[in-house]
């Protein structure tokens, strides 16, 4: 049985005048995966793809087979799989099969023959991608998308149309293996794909970050969730950001069906929360005014057809009370916060690699505090890398010598977020 919840945070008084309201949305769902495929859910589909360029020769490309090999081992025969590889072109060299002990094992042995080849043209392997699973027909799809180098120049264009083409197709985390790929390649792809990246910069990790996506993949029990946001004609939706488990910018994610209400495509859910954050440019009001400013809604496909999940209504009201203006509502706050705190990993990053150490010790450093006041212990594991924290609470720290690995790591983790701390259970919408 698949159930969500939804739950808008906000502070709903305005000043005289303003003419913007944030709103902190948190979606809950809980579900029951062992019986999805009983309850006549869509099958689970995960794919591989790895990256078989020349530059994954030796250690890179021995330790993503045994990896592969291994996790392979560990689905259940409920599941689909298929593997593929990619150069200058791609080639499936398992194709969708159900995870039983004779398809797991012919799998092991063409990963096992597996050496490398050309260039890197990441489109190839995507297309091939988006064309098994739609081959295959109505399923939950997850693809885990290895590479460990930089795209094919001239593949630019295309990749972002292939990235395109893949939209509500599948779901894709990316890994770079080693230091020599390019971050925000595999931001652009995980980005519009709904899922995660991150770096793998000792290949040795590869076997626990293939776990944590099968333990992804497989907790998903439904498909093609929409996020409608329905506001009068006067309202503007400015922004949607993805503020948990990430910080991911979802406004390019937008569409509005026949020229209608803004609907949001969120993909699979299995049992779980994320909290998203919406951004609004209202009429001004003068003060005693109120309006509706958003009703947001979920939608999925349930045994019985459609299912519609409606949360608490979001409703702005001009104040003159200062004390109902200025306060700002605890959820909000912390994931503005969680959003300094990306953005000031980033840029310290970048001006480190400027040559700029003043400004980067200062960025990194209030990173740092901002870590530590939330909790973000993730985040704190990867800056201890890149800087020595001597003081967290006053944002004091010491730039350690420069490490490529440590950067990345840093810098494709900087977006990790953690829910806010409370103390006391708090009620949604304009009081919390």
């Amino acid at each position: 049985m698949q159930d969500f919840q939804l739950s808008a945070f906000y502070n709903q008084y305005l000043s005289a005048g303003s003419n913007r309201l944030d709103a902190v949305l948190t979606v809950t769902s809980t579900a029951d995966t062992t019986v999805s495929a009983s309850a006549g859910s869509a099958p689970l589909v995960l794919g591989f793809l790895l990256d078989i360029s020349g530059s994954m020769a030796g250690q890179k490309l021995n330790a993503a087979k045994n990896a592969l090999r291994r996790n392979i081992e560990l689905l259940p025969e409920s599941a689909h799989f298929f593997v593929a590889v990619f150069s200058e072109t791609a080639d499936a060299i398992v194709p969708i099969s159900a995870a039983t002990p004779a398809n797991k094992e012919r799998a092991s042995r063409m990963i096992q023959r597996v050496d490398v080849d050309g260039g890197t043209v990441m489109s190839s392997g995507l297309y091939l991608m988006r064309d098994m699973i739609h081959m295959f027909g109505n399923c939950i799809a997850s693809v885990s998308f290895l590479t460990d180098g930089q795209n094919d120049p001239t593949d630019v264009r295309r990749l972002r149309d292939a990235v395109e083409a893949c939209k509500g197709v599948f779901q894709c985390d990316c890994r770079g293996v080693g230091t020599d790929w390019e971050p925000k390649e595999l931001r652009m792809i995980s980005e519009a794909l709904l899922g995660n990246a991150d770096a793998i910069t000792d290949p040795a990790g590869l076997d626990a970050d293939f776990q944590g996506f099968l333990g992804r993949a497989m907790s998903k029990g439904i498909a093609n969730t929409t996020l409608r946001l329905w506001s009068p004609k006067v309202v503007k939706l400015l922004a949607v950001k993805q503020v948990s488990p990430e910080i991911v910018d979802m406004t390019s994610h937008i569409v509005r069906p026949d020229g209608g209400q803004p609907e949001i495509s969120l993909g699979a859910w299995g049992n779980e929360s994320r909290d998203y954050q919406l951004t609004f440019e209202v009429p001004p009001g003068a003060v005693g005014d109120e309006m509706m400013v958003c009703r947001p809604a979920l939608l999925f496909s349930g045994p019985q057809g459609e299912v519609k999940v409606d949360s608490n209504h979001i409703v702005a009201g001009w104040s003159a009370d200062e004390a109902q203006t200025t306060r700002i509502n605890p959820e909000v706050a912390h994931y503005t916060g969680q959003e300094e705190l990306a953005s000031s990993i980033q840029e310290g990053l970048q001006a480190r690699e400027a040559g700029d150490e003043d400004r980067a010790t200062r960025l990194l450093g209030r990173a740092a505090k901002l870590a530590a006041e939330t909790g973000n212990d993730e985040v704190t594991k990867r800056l201890k890398k890149v800087v020595e924290v001597v003081d967290a609470s006053a944002g004091t720290v010491r730039l350690k010598k420069a490490d490529k690995a440590a950067d990345l790591e840093l810098q494709m983790g900087g977006t990790r977020t953690v829910r806010r701390r409370v103390g006391v259970t708090e009620t949604p919408g304009g009081q919390a």
